[in-house]
C-alpha cells in the first residue's frame, strides 16, 4: 500500500528553519545598586602609627605644662610634683605600651601578611612562621594545619586526575579503534561497484560509534540492501550492530536474498536464539528497526519489506511511501514481516532512513522534524544528483537542528536506477 504525498507548493532549496533575534539595548533597570567604588583600605600598622603619635604629643604636652608649672614663682607645691610624677608615669606606660603592642600584635601580623602574600603567590612549599606561643601564634598554627590539609587535597586531586586522563586516553583510543572496526564492516566499497554515482549513504552515529548501519548483498543481477538502527548508542549499539550483522549474514545464507521479509523473519529468530542464552534483563533493549530492498536489474523490480522503517519514493513530483510493519526484530512480540513489489523506475530516487533523523529536535520550537518536513525536502531533492542531495540534506539538517544536540544515530540510503 503506497500512501501518495502532495507536491510542495514552495520551490527552493530547504535550509530549515531560522530565528532570528530582535535587536535592542540593555539598559541597568532604576533601583538596582550601582557597582561600588572600591576604597584604598588604611592598614592597621598605619592606624596604630597614628595613634601612638597623638597620644605621644598629648603625653609631651602634658610633660611639658607640668614642667613650666614647676619653674613658675611660687608653685612648688606638692600638686605640681604629684601631677609631673603622674605624667612622667603615663608617659613610661605609653611607652611600654607601644612596644608591647608593637612587638606581640603589629609586628607579628605584619609578617603574617607579608608571608600571607607569598603563599597567594602560587607558593606550595610557604608556611606561617610561628615564634611563639601567644594568640596570633596560634592562629598561625592552625591557618598552616589548614592550608597543608588543603595542599594535600590539592595534589590528591591532581593525581586523580591525572589517573583519569590516562583512563580517558585510553578509553577514547579503544572507542576510536572499535570505530574503526564498525566503518570496516560497511559495505561503501560494494555500494560504490554496484551503484556508482546513483547512491548516497548519509552515517551520521551520534558518538564516536553507534547503533545505525547499513546493509548490501548481491547475488548475480540482483541485491539486498537496506538501513537498520540496533537499540543503544555508542559502543553498547555498535556491539549490538556487530550481533544484528552476524544474524542477517546468517540469515541471508539460509533464506537467500530474493525475500527480504524471510530475511527479517529469519533475522528475527536468530538473534532471539542468541540473546536467549544471555538472557538479558526485560529493562535492556534489544530491538532492531530494519528496512531492506531486493533490487532485481533484469527484471526491473524492486521487494521491500521493512520492521518499522519506511520506504520513500519520489520522481520529484509527489512523494510515495510504504510504511515497514510495526514489530521491530526481537521485540517482545514476535512480528510478522511482508513483502511489497514495485516497478523500479528510472526517473524517481528511493530512500531508506532510521528513525533518528526523523526524531532529531531543531527549529525554532525544537519540535522533531518528522515525516511531513522530510518528504518536503525529498520532493525538492529527488531530480538532483546523488552526491548533490546528500550535501544538501547534511546542510538542512545542521541548519534545522541548530544548537540542539544530536540525539540519536542518523543513516540515510538513497540510490537511483540508471
Amino acid at each position: 500500500m503506497t500512501i501518495p504525498y502532495p507536491r510542495a507548493q514552495t520551490e527552493g532549496r530547504v535550509l530549515g528553519s531560522e530565528g532570528r533575534a530582535g535587536d535592542g539595548e540593555s539598559s541597568i533597570p532604576a533601583g538596582e545598586d550601582q557597582p561600588r567604588t572600591k576604597r584604598s583600605a588604611i592598614s592597621i600598622q598605619n592606624i596604630f602609627a597614628l595613634i601612638a603619635g597623638i597620644n605621644g604629643v598629648v603625653l609631651s604636652y602634658l610633660l611639658f605644662s607640668s614642667i613650666q608649672v614647676l619653674r613658675a614663682p611660687g608653685t612648688r607645691s606638692a600638686e605640681a610634683y604629684v601631677t609631673l610624677i603622674l605624667t612622667l608615669l603615663l608617659v613610661i606606660l605609653a611607652v611600654i605600651s607601644y612596644q608591647i603592642i608593637s612587638r606581640r600584635i603589629i609586628v607579628p601580623i605584619g609578617r603574617l601578611v607579608k608571608e600571607a602574600s607569598f603563599i597567594e603567590s602560587d607558593d606550595m612549599s610557604s608556611l606561617l612562621t610561628v615564634r611563639s606561643d601567644d594568640e596570633i601564634s596560634k592562629l598561625a598554627k592552625a591557618f598552616n594545619m589548614v592550608l597543608t590539609k588543603m595542599r594535600q587535597a590539592i595534589i590528591a586531586g591532581d593525581l586523580a586526575n591525572q589517573k583519569l586522563r590516562h583512563a580517558n586516553h585510553q578509553i577514547a583510543a579503544s572507542i576510536d579503534y572499535a570505530g574503526l572496526v564498525q566503518r570496516s564492516i560497511l559495505p561503501d566499497r560494494q555500494l560504490q561497484e554496484t551503484f556508482g554515482e546513483n547512491h548516497f549513504i548519509l552515517w551520521l552515529p551520534r558518538d564516536t560509534v553507534g547503533g545505525d548501519y547499513y546493509i548490501f548483498h548481491q547475488e548475480g543481477s540482483s541485491c539486498v540492501a537496506g538501513v537498520a538502527d540496533c537499540a543503544g548508542h555508542g559502543v553498547s549499539g555498535a556491539m549490538m550492530t556487530m550481533l544484528a550483522r552476524a544474524g542477517i549474514d546468517r540469515s541471508i545464507l539460509e533464506v537467500g536474498i530474493s525475500s527480504p521479509a524471510a530475511i527479517l523473519s529469519c533475522t528475527d529468530s536468530a538473534m532471539r536464539s542468541l540473546l536467549h542464552g544471555a538472557r538479558p534483563s526485560r529493562s535492556i533493549a534489544t530491538s532492531m528497526d530494519i528496512g531492506l530492498v531486493h533490487l532485481d536489474f533484469q527484471a526491473r523490480t524492486l521487494r521491500f519489506a521493512g520492521a518499522k522503517i519506511s520506504l520513500y519514493w519520489s520522481d520529484g513530483e509527489s512523494m510515495q511511501m510504504i510504511r515497514g510493519d510495526n514489530r521491530a526484530i526481537c521485540d517482545r512480540r514476535i512480528g510478522a514481516y511482508t513483502d511489497h513489489d514495485l516497478e523500479l523506475r528510472s526517473d524517481c530516487t528511493y530512500y531508506l532512513t532510521t528513525d533518528g533523523l526523523l526524531d532529531q529536535s531543531g527549529g525554532e520550537n525544537g519540535f522533531s522534524l518528522g515525516t511531513e518536513q522530510f518528504t518536503q525536502w525529498l520532493i525538492r531533492l529527488a531530480r538532483e544528483p546523488l552526491a548533490a542531495q546528500r550535501q544538501a540534506l547534511a546542510e538542512a539538517l545542521a541548519e534545522f537542528r541548530g544548537s540542539h544536540p544530536q540525539r540519536d544515530d542518523i543513516t540515510i540510503l538513497s540510490f537511483r536506477f540508471g
